[in-house]
């Protein structure tokens, strides 16, 4: 798979509805997303620009999907080893994975769940699925020289990263220390984090801002990891 220092993700055909049903997850996975409503309006974006992911809505709009994809798919094309992922209904669901195999990594049904689709798009991105869980962590931040102490409440986590509910905005890439405690366990979590997003007000469902795991201290993430695998 391509790798972009950008992690971009380009959506095609899409519903406004149904963006606004993807962006989330993308979003707080630090990929910067972009949509296109129409195949041709995209066509000479793809040919000049390479992108992490594709999400292609079956049946496109404007094109046949099959001549989407030979488009991008052809030699010298920028996304020719992008990861492409087809996006239809329950009713065309079984119809679309034909295209797996002519340019498409996988389909993704988008009435399935939440939880469903992320999952899909994190088997072929090779991102960690969040888990929704809600606990005190302790943030202890370093700027100027001066020291700040926070307590958040975590509104889903990863084993890369956690969003937090806090009306406070600290600049992307500032670094973080942390501390949690988790079920089952007496000795608390703790490492270092940064900054990787904001939430957006009137898109997202939460207020805070998403942090990416650095280090763990000790033992603390053989033992995070274990209890997310329980989760």
């Amino acid at each position: 798979m391509q790798k972009n220092s950008l992690r971009n993700v380009l959506a095609i055909g899409v519903t406004p509805a149904e963006f606004a049903r993807l962006v989330p997850f993308l979003d707080r996975q630090s990929f910067d997303v972009d949509r296109f409503p129409s195949a041709i309006g995209a066509v000479e974006l793809i040919s000049r620009i390479p992108f992490e992911m594709l999400l292609v809505r079956y049946p496109l709009p404007d094109m046949e999907t099959e001549a989407f994809l030979r488009i991008v798919r052809q030699e010298g094309s920028p996304c020719l080893r992008s990861s492409l992922l087809v996006l239809t209904g329950a009713d065309r669901e079984l119809e679309s994975q034909r295209f797996i195999g002519l340019g498409a990594n996988r389909t993704i049904n988008l009435e399935a769940s939440e939880a469903e689709i992320q999952e899909s798009i994190s088997s072929v991105l090779n991102v960690a699925p969040r888990k929704a869980a809600r606990f005190l962590a302790r943030l202890e931040i370093r700027i100027s020289g001066e020291k700040d102490m926070v307590l958040c409440q975590t509104e889903n986590f990863s084993a890369t990263g956690m969003l937090l509910r806090t009306d406070r905005r600290w600049d992307i890439g500032t670094q973080i220390e942390f501390e949690f405690s988790i079920p089952n366990d007496a000795r608390p979590v703790r490492g270092v984090a940064e900054v990787v997003r904001h939430t957006h007000e009137g898109r997202d469902a939460v207020g805070g801002v998403g942090l990416r795991f650095l280090s763990f201290a000790g033992d603390a993430h053989r033992r995070f990891e274990a209890f997310i695998q329980q989760l």
